[in-house]
């Protein structure tokens, strides 16, 4: 069971590290992918082990400001249904979403050990305009059990701007921007299609996870 929830709060703290803008990505040579990893994998552990929740937050949200583009990833999410909205309803979506991410990570629980946690960087190789980094992650023994005790993880990573991001990651055969891109449509098939709908059913779901985050900080 504390495999299953690292692996989903692996899923949370990186997918929305994403950015995919295919006219100006360009690869990122082996060695400096290698270098950018290692620093971002460690800066990670480093903020999930800071033992002061609100700290925690505060790092992580940080690293999510500084490395997301969450415009684009916003309109990739929702894919062709973006075109359909009304520009109130996109200006409207791009703040919520905003928030959303934010809020999502903080659902998971982050009062567990990162001593144990370690990862190894095993290859990196140069793939049309990105470059694929392959990682082994290592579970500290109070999440590792008899048939899980590592994670492979595959992402993918572009420079823009001269910064390095991530465009995707993948956890065996399952991309995670495609798996998020399917939640929202099925949000927002279930509103009918309903823009409107679909954003307040957003706006339910972020408050709840924001308050959520709020009594964890209160209790803590």
């Amino acid at each position: 069971m504390k495999s299953k929830i690292f692996l989903q709060l692996i899923t949370a703290l990186f997918v929305f590290f994403s950015v995919l803008n295919k006219a100006t990505a360009s690869p990122v040579p082996e060695e400096e992918a290698v270098r950018w990893a290692n620093a971002t994998g460690y800066a990670l552990i480093e903020a999930l082990g800071n033992p002061d929740l609100e700290q925690k937050y505060i790092a992580l949200d940080k690293m999510f400001q500084n490395d997301v583009d969450t415009v684009y990833v916003a309109r990739f999410v929702i894919g062709r249904y973006w075109r359909t909205m009304a520009p109130e309803q996109q200006r409207t979506y791009l703040k919520l979403f905003s928030r959303y991410v934010l809020s999502l990570y903080k659902n998971y629980p982050l009062d567990f050990e990162t001593a144990g946690i370690d990862f190894t960087i095993t290859t990196a190789r140069i793939n049309g305009n990105y470059t694929d980094i392959f990682c082994n992650v290592k579970l500290p023994e109070n999440m590792a059990s008899e048939n899980l005790n590592s994670v492979t993880l595959e992402f993918k990573v572009t420079k823009n701007a001269g910064k390095i991001k991530i465009v995707d990651l993948k956890i065996g055969e399952s991309s995670l921007l495609l798996t998020y891109r399917t939640r929202f449509y099925t949000m927002i098939k279930d509103a009918d299609e309903d823009m409107d709908w679909f954003l307040e059913d957003l706006e339910t779901l972020t408050v709840s996870n924001e308050k959520n985050a709020e009594e964890k900080l209160l209790y803590r």
